[in-house]
């Protein structure tokens, strides 16, 4: 049996623990009995029944309420399967094994395989991926692949940049994109790192910019029939999702508190009054819902541009810590321990990054990109609204500057101990 472990790439292992974890989690925690189900599976069940990828929300049939990635999956896992949403289950959990392979490996790029070990354990029990990924049917878990995956292919095509490997990056980017559109900004972000430090001379700045035209020709391409399907059906182009208007709203109006939550029973939509409330109910199509909330957070912005940056602010902090409303459906002791857990991990991302910057080229570099990929996805978010779910999707990244930070301090006392002896 070691014989076997032996011969085994660790990278597999580590998959391989990411996924038994999942499994005996859903197991333990009921989630292949019933796992918590979300608008993506109402979607799912209605383009399985005929009725397009639709959901009903604010007293209407939005037809373009959700990215349809996630729902497409589901939908084909359930046609294969009768409905089975174990079947669902499954299949997240062998993507959060990949994302575990896949960490490893660009933490092992960054600081060497002490790093990719740990880091790849890292997101293997990582507590908020397994229960996304264990007891709820919900695209986090593809979200956050893509975003590793996107840094990944950034990564190689500093060292091999050929044309198929620039448009394979587009396809990723664009599925991406499907899953979730924040996806986008990392598009132009890791075209640029390459600009950056890939091309010292002037004469191939034109072929290397003609490449990163192609990243978003096939993202382009990957998006278009999407978007031309919602064009059919609300007469104006509609990249990704109608429900953008709303979700802008939340994070920017009177009654925001930076989270969808105003305390542990009521939203932000809750605070709508009622005249408010009918006025946007009696409004006949999602187009026009997602103005009118577009409309009125952008009059907040301007009557109040100060309240706009603080709340901005707020937002952002509440991305990378923890907002007043943070495990209100657990005990409070678990938040704690949690807390505890996740300023570790800061601490030794910091160090990782320190690390970094005093090593080789690529490693700066790469570190360079994780830190500049995890605060524009931040950053964006927070012109939204921030809930604990979002940081998950980008934790992998400072998993992987974790990883490297506690691989430097076990080096640092495994060469203490060898100066003793």
């Amino acid at each position: 049996m070691f014989g076997f472990v032996k011969t085994v790439p660790i990278w597999w292992i580590l998959a391989g623990v990411a996924f038994v974890i999942r499994f005996v989690a859903a197991i333990v925690a009921g989630g292949f009995d019933q796992p918590e189900v979300f608008e993506y599976e109402y979607a799912a069940r209605e383009l399985i029944q005929g009725r397009g990828l639709t959901y009903p929300h604010l007293g209407i049939t939005y037809h373009s309420y959700l990215p349809p990635l996630y729902v497409w999956i589901c939908a084909g896992i359930y046609l294969l399967t009768g409905g089975a949403t174990s079947a669902v289950l499954l299949v997240q959990m062998l993507v959060a094994s990949a994302h575990t392979l896949l960490v490893f490996k660009v933490a092992n790029h960054l600081m060497g395989r002490s790093a990719g070990i740990v880091s790849g354990l890292l997101l293997a029990v990582h507590p908020g991926l397994i229960v996304y990924s264990s007891l709820k049917l919900h695209p986090l878990v593809f979200d956050a692949f893509f975003f590793t995956l996107l840094l990944w292919q950034f990564v190689r095509l500093r060292e091999d940049g050929s044309v198929t490997r620039f448009a394979a990056t587009g396809v990723i980017g664009g599925l991406g994109m499907l899953s979730r559109s924040t996806t986008a900004i990392l598009l132009p972000l890791g075209c640029l790192w390459l600009l950056v430090t890939s091309v010292s001379r002037r004469q191939e700045w034109v072929p290397w910019l003609g490449r990163c035209a192609l990243v978003g020709v096939c993202a382009t391409v990957v998006v278009t029939p999407w978007a031309i399907r919602n064009a059919r059906i609300h007469q104006e182009f509609v990249p990704f999702v109608t429900a953008v208007g709303e979700v802008f709203w939340r994070g920017n109006n009177l009654h925001a508190t930076g989270h969808s939550y105003v305390d542990t029973d009521a939203t932000v939509l809750d605070t709508l009054p009622p005249s408010a409330r009918a006025e946007l109910q009696g409004l006949a199509t999602e187009i026009e819902q997602s103005n009118w909330f577009r409309d009125r957070a952008f009059s907040f912005i301007v009557e109040n541009p100060g309240e706009f940056v603080r709340l901005t602010a707020t937002k952002f902090f509440y991305f990378w810590w923890f907002s007043p409303q943070s495990g209100t459906e657990y005990p409070r002791s678990w938040l704690f321990a949690y807390q505890a857990y996740y300023a570790f991990l800061v601490v030794l991302a910091m160090t990782g990054i320190w690390v970094a910057g005093r090593g080789n080229v690529a490693g700066r570099w790469l570190a360079v990109l994780l830190v500049v990929f995890m605060l524009a996805i931040s950053s964006l978010q927070s012109l939204y609204y921030v809930e604990g779910r979002h940081r998950w999707g980008v934790e992998p990244f400072l998993l992987i500057l974790t990883g490297a930070g506690i691989s430097h301090v076990l080096q640092k006392n495994r060469n203490r101990q060898l100066e003793k002896t």
